[in-house]
């Protein structure tokens, strides 16, 4: 082999080394928080947009039950994941803890959490890895400065995350497309 082949060779790991790190380091939110990315709304892995049939095998509810909130008619997560329901709302129990969720034809379009015990607070993180009960500081720090104090909002375009904070903790949060 030649000096060339070698550094050709070289060259080659070196980018193949690159793009690996790059790529890994996507896998999760990083940086600065993006208002204008659907997938920085969310909690234990679901997120707003997301086929609720997805939502629903990720996030695996000990029970759930949705109702349209104009007509008050049953829906399964069947009908809505083939994009039935404008309206419908759904009671997730997540062992002890309730999640509330909105779907518009078969998509999330809110989440909202409150009233976690603090034992299970790390299960309930964000995306960007916010936990029940975290500091004021560490929410900025995740997701920047809000407007607000007691309630800190965040907004992009087409979607919103609201944060409710008492004695500087973070008590509840709602991410809801516009």
């Amino acid at each position: 082999m030649t000096k060339r082949s070698i550094f050709a060779i070289l060259a080659w790991l070196a980018l193949f080394a690159f793009m690996l790190a790059a790529c890994s380091a996507q896998s999760g939110p990083s940086g600065a928080f993006d208002p204008e990315n659907q997938q920085e709304y969310g909690v234990g892995g679901i997120y707003l947009g997301q086929n609720i049939k997805e939502a629903m095998d990720i996030i695996k509810p000990t029970k759930a039950d949705f109702m349209d909130m104009v007509t008050r008619e049953s829906y399964t997560v069947e009908r809505m994941a083939k994009g039935e329901g404008e309206a419908v709302m759904g009671m997730l129990l997540l062992d002890r803890t309730q999640l509330l969720v909105k779907v518009r034809k078969g998509e999330l379009i809110s989440i909202m959490l409150s009233g976690v015990a603090k034992e299970d607070a790390a299960r309930f993180k964000t995306l960007r890895g916010l936990a029940m009960y975290d500091s004021g500081e560490q929410l900025k720090k995740l997701y920047g400065e809000g407007n607000g104090e007691k309630e800190v909002v965040y907004e992009g375009s087409k979607y919103t995350a609201n944060f409710g904070l008492e004695n500087n903790q973070v008590v509840w949060f709602r991410f809801d497309s516009k």
